[in-house]
């Protein structure tokens, strides 16, 4: 733990291992305990306290105290950071969009789920619950895949298309050949509300999420958003698909 600095472990005493050990299984405590307090709980003695800290680098329980607190509050505000499912990331409706888009699906001779690098492996989860399901349902993740020509003839079609920005080429030079196709219908899984994909689709679906690059083509923006869009999804077909079902989207969004 960055507290304690570069600590050998296997240089500690016995008495020394007593207080490590308490001090890191309780550390949302110590910011808030005297030297006496530490010692009783670990069954040390208060100069024993005082020696450990020394001996990881601090001059004084006061500056290991105010470290320790520090270091707490960022690991809290990491994890804080990566509640991607707090429900004011999703529109206020979401549950009302979820529950129109699974009653179009019902009715969908093919279900098709388009999206490259990471949201294409979101697509081939999404295809696979789907299937099991039991919707005629396949991922698409090459964007030069034929599939017009494979939906020749074909009518009541969705395409769920997954982009984080909404606004990669590829992917909108594929939607814009079903725009305006009434056998159809597309649907934007996307953290951008407002990008072409999303004015491009009969349907959205947005979250928010912080965008994460490296370099310039190495994302590594959260999925989790749209990987509890497809799950919600998946259960309110169940839903609907099965009356007997005891899962509930409401207890699901909750």
């Amino acid at each position: 733990m960055s507290f304690f600095g570069k600590l050998d472990f296997n240089s500690l005493s016995e008495t020394e291992r007593a207080i490590h050990h308490y001090m890191s299984s309780n550390s949302d405590k110590i910011p808030f305990m005297r030297v006496r307090d530490i010692a009783n709980e670990s069954h040390t003695s208060s100069s024993s306290v005082m020696r450990f800290i020394r001996k990881v680098g601090y001059d004084s329980y006061t500056e290991f105290r105010t470290h320790f607190k520090s270091s707490e509050v960022e690991k809290n505000e990491l994890f804080v950071s990566k509640n991607y499912l707090d429900d004011s990331n999703f529109p206020n409706d979401f549950e009302t969009r979820i529950l129109t888009i699974a009653e179009q699906v019902q009715s969908c001779e093919n279900i098709i789920f388009f999206g490259i690098g990471s949201s294409g492996t979101m697509c081939e989860y999404a295809a696979r619950r789907l299937a099991i399901l039991g919707y005629n349902t396949y991922a698409m993740t090459d964007p030069t895949f034929p599939i017009f020509s494979k939906l020749r003839n074909t009518t009541e079609n969705i395409i769920f298309v997954l982009s984080i920005t909404g606004m990669t080429t590829e992917i909108l030079e594929m939607v814009n050949g079903f725009k305006n196709n009434l056998d159809y219908k597309i649907v934007a899984i996307t953290a951008n509300a407002d990008s072409n994909l999303a004015l491009m689709s009969d349907y959205v679906l947005d979250y928010r999420v912080p965008f994460v690059r490296l370099k310039q083509h190495e994302d590594l923006t959260s999925q989790i958003p749209s990987l509890y869009i497809i799950e919600v999804l998946s259960d309110a077909l169940l839903n609907l698909n099965n009356e007997d079902s005891n899962i509930d989207v409401k207890e699901t969004l909750e």
